[in-house]
């Protein structure tokens, strides 16, 4: 009989055990469920709990999340006719953003790794127009998120459009010439900014 591949196990940082926050812990229950690096879904919401912990100040297992996934899948992934596997890889490139940011923020060397995946990045397209538009509509899809009754949805809407703007703060502090196409201190400027409604969601929801 053909062996089963061993399941993937979370760490302990996103174990719902002993988890306060009354959202994070339906998140978490949910996640370490179906925790998965082979589906674009779970991978993304394993960015997301990421993204929700660094915004509660938690940053230290914020990073214990990302590296679960980061410091496993570090190349992109190939699929059988040799293209690169985006379902796998944009949440992996997501997840070396904000792992970068962290490392970066706390004056750790290691924030070498994740930048250089950032840079190396296959899927970068020199597109001036898509990534302006990534800093100029985040204001409206932030405040769109922040006006959701439903919890679930603001967050999952604040924490994407942190994602999209956390990739291009990388790009910038990489010193990408992309970074020529938008104004670096508005995206900080905005990534505090959405970092902040989504601490207020999340604390709300404790």
């Amino acid at each position: 009989m053909p062996r089963t591949a061993p399941r993937i196990l979370p760490p302990a940082a996103a174990s719902p055990d002993g988890e306060a926050n009354r959202y994070l812990l339906k998140f978490k229950s949910s996640l370490v469920e179906r925790w998965s690096h082979t589906r674009m879904t779970e991978l993304y919401e394993i960015v997301d709990l990421s993204v929700y912990l660094w915004a509660v100040d938690r940053s230290e297992e914020a990073l214990a999340v990302l590296r679960s996934v980061t410091t496993v899948i570090t190349e992109p992934p190939r699929t059988r006719d040799g293209t690169v596997d985006y379902n796998i890889w944009c949440p992996v490139a997501a997840a070396n953003a904000l792992e970068a940011r962290l490392l970066r923020g706390r004056g750790d060397a290691a924030v070498q790794f994740p930048a250089a995946r950032i840079v190396g990045d296959p899927g970068l397209a020199d597109n001036p127009d898509f990534i302006r538009e990534q800093v100029a509509v985040a204001p409206e899809k932030m405040a769109a998120a922040a006006a959701e009754v439903s919890v679930k949805r603001a967050c999952h809407r604040l924490s994407r459009t942190l994602i999209s703007l956390l990739l291009l703060a990388e790009l910038a502090a990489a010193g990408h010439s992309y970074a020529g196409y938008y104004d670096a201190a508005e995206v900080t400027r905005l990534l505090e900014t959405g970092r902040d409604l989504l601490h207020t969601r999340l604390v709300a929801a404790a």
